[in-house]
């Protein structure tokens, strides 16, 4: 999937209220005292693309909300419509169309989607995908994360991301098929109406269905038929029929296939149709489901993704997880400069979606001194820049750019602090949350050090979880839905362990961490992660509240 960030940039601003409906008036003259809210698709190191394939074309047009309140209360403008000449920047389609902030100061939120319909019905996006000759006119993106803006706000970014499904069929000529000229590709049974509510962000399908044409044509030397489908529960019994001349071939889904937002399924189908007889047999060599979402860096490609795994691995270090690496992740360890032998710190870095998914370390005093922060940004040596953000500056849009081994955790010399500000350690976590609650937390580590003989801490950064597979994107980072931390503390010949899970958004600041407690099988359970494989499942599962208090 592509995800589109569009820049929101604006400087001093009045409101405009609108209607669902928007008559196209006369074009009239912008008030020059003001400055009109600007979008574009400024995404730094990123490819300009369009929601289903290739670049945005001219006249591609999205619908912009501002609002005061939750859902749709409180609007302060209504299905604006912001258009691009092809270049990737939006600006209004007329003037009475621009967007402009309180002029109070007031905060406000923002709620965008693709592509833009000129007629609503009560803040409702009817979707239709029984068309597939434009798939760009029926694929859904919608984008609600932009909140708490003012006219003091330099720049925010919208991040779109899928609300229907893909399917996906590389078709193969096999025994008996001479060419594949003139497929085509049909499948019946699908629900194809929808409406999609843009307070809440939910679909709602009707009942009725049809048979779907796809889009059939060649990619990379390979006959591709795709289709984009709505979210269903269940696809059991709709069968795909494809026709060269007068041979068809059947197949029918999978049984339990389900089509869930975001996701797109991939299958290989051969065909075989020994003579002329009809109809031949459609056979399934291979299925994969990959999420639509899955592109770093705003590039869109539709080939097949293989990854190979790497047989795992176990360190002679109490920190270290079981590591696990493949073609997209590399186990990247840092020791302490100026002292030979002296282990820092280790992380298991994707390069494709370009963040740590564990960083692990040992705690002890001779970590802790006084050289303070240094601030020392920088790109993490060990690792291409090609695949690290440069972060230079924030994230931006409320999202701070997160240690996870925390700059307080190394403070021994300035050359080991400067190691934490390595862009690789960093994610885009919620800033509130990164100074609040989870400070909090980081603090209760360096306590909890100093009462053991060594602490052993895996700090961790989840972009999925089991009920959201969706991936959203900060500069080309994928945003993490969840951190955690896992603890083993080693007094005398003993250890005990605690875990602790925290969502990555706005926490209340009367929540103490304690509250997310969790034991640190629990947390291998979620995660998928070996932590500390040298401990007994016993002590995993264990939180001994006389230790950790």
């Amino acid at each position: 999937m592509k995800i589109k960030h569009l820049q929101l940039a604006s400087l001093t601003m009045l409101v405009i209220l609108g209607t669902s409906c928007r008559k196209d008036n006369a074009v009239g003259v912008v008030d020059g005292t003001k400055t009109a809210v600007s979008f574009s698709s400024t995404i730094e190191g990123q490819i300009k693309t369009k929601a289903a394939d290739g670049s945005w074309s001219a006249n591609d047009k999205i619908g912009v909300y501002m609002k005061s309140g939750s859902g749709l209360t409180g609007v302060l403008a209504i299905n604006k419509a912001y258009g691009t000449n092809g270049d990737g920047s939006f600006t209004p389609v007329t003037t009475d169309q621009t967007i402009y902030y309180p002029e109070n100061g007031s905060a406000v939120d923002f709620i965008a989607y693709y592509p833009f319909k000129e007629t609503l019905n009560a803040n409702s996006v009817p979707v239709n995908i029984a068309n597939q000759s434009n798939q760009a006119d029926i694929d859904l993106l919608y984008a609600n994360n932009a909140t708490g803006l003012s006219k003091t706000s330099t720049n925010a970014a919208l991040v779109f991301s899928h609300q229907l499904s893909k399917i996906e069929l590389t078709v193969k000529a096999g025994a008996g098929v001479a060419s594949l000229n003139g497929l085509t590709v049909n499948i019946s049974g699908l629900k194809t109406q929808a409406d999609f509510d843009l307070a809440t962000g939910t679909l709602t399908t009707q009942d009725q269905v049809a048979t779907v044409l796809t889009k059939t044509g060649v990619k990379n030397g390979a006959t591709v038929a795709e289709a984009i489908t709505l979210p269903t529960t269940t696809e059991s019994g709709s069968q795909v029929v494809f026709a060269i001349g007068g041979r068809t071939f059947t197949w029918t889904l999978p049984s339990a296939t389900r089509f869930v937002k975001g996701m797109k399924y991939a299958y290989e189908i051969e065909l075989k149709g020994e003579g002329t007889a009809a109809p031949g047999v459609a056979a399934a060599i291979s299925a994969t489901i990959t999420n639509w979402t899955d592109v770093p860096s705003g590039s869109y490609s539709l080939d097949q993704e293989t990854i190979v795994t790497n047989p795992p691995v176990l360190s002679s270090y109490m920190e270290m997880p079981e590591i696990n690496t493949d073609e997209n992740t590399v186990f990247v360890s840092h020791g302490f400069p100026g002292r030979t032998g002296v282990r820092n710190y280790a992380m298991l870095y994707d390069k494709k979606y370009k963040l740590a998914y564990w960083v692990a370390y040992p705690m002890h005093a001779s970590y802790i001194g006084s050289s303070g922060r240094t601030d020392a940004w920088a790109f993490d040596p060990a690792i291409s820049q090609d695949f690290q953000v440069n972060l230079s500056s924030s994230f931006g849009n409320g999202y701070d750019r997160g240690h996870q081994i925390p700059s307080g955790d190394r403070t021994a010399t300035r050359d080991l602090n400067a190691t934490t500000f390595y862009y690789s350690n960093m994610t885009a976590q919620v800033s509130s949350m990164n100074q609040g609650i989870w400070n909090n937390l980081e603090q209760q580590v360096r306590t909890w050090t100093a009462q053991s003989d060594t602490l052993y801490v895996v700090t961790g950064a989840s972009i999925k979880t089991a009920a959201d597979q969706n991936i959203t994107y900060a500069k080309g980072s994928a945003i993490p839905k969840y951190y955690y931390k896992a603890l083993a503390m080693k007094k005398g010949d003993t250890y005990y362990t605690i875990g602790f899970r925290i969502e990555n958004q706005v926490i209340p600041s009367s929540n103490n961490y304690n509250t997310y407690r969790v034991s640190v099988a629990d947390l291998e359970k979620e995660t998928g992660y070996k932590f500390f494989p040298k401990l007994s499942s016993t002590v995993k599962q264990t939180i001994d509240n006389t230790i950790w208090k």
